[in-house]
């Protein structure tokens, strides 16, 4: 099930905000200083969100162009 919840993940988020989690993962392991993991922390958010936005706007505008409920539309 994990697998398939990834899949879903990388689809929605922009290969940018895919990489900002990779170089916060890179930093985390290399335990680096609090400052850096703590300012890409809140850049992966930012991005997350936006990213996030985007497709919830997408999909509202799918779903009333097709004249569909939002959550068949997907």
């Amino acid at each position: 099930m994990k697998a398939a919840s990834s899949k879903v993940t990388r689809r929605r988020l922009s290969p940018k905000t895919l990489e900002l989690i990779c170089k916060r993962r890179i930093v985390i392991r290399a335990a680096g200083s609090r400052e850096l993991t703590s300012k890409l922390a809140k850049q992966c958010g930012q991005a997350i969100k936006e990213d996030l936005e985007e497709r919830r706007v997408a999909v509202m505008l799918e779903a009333a162009e097709a004249g569909k409920s939002i959550r068949k539309v997907h």
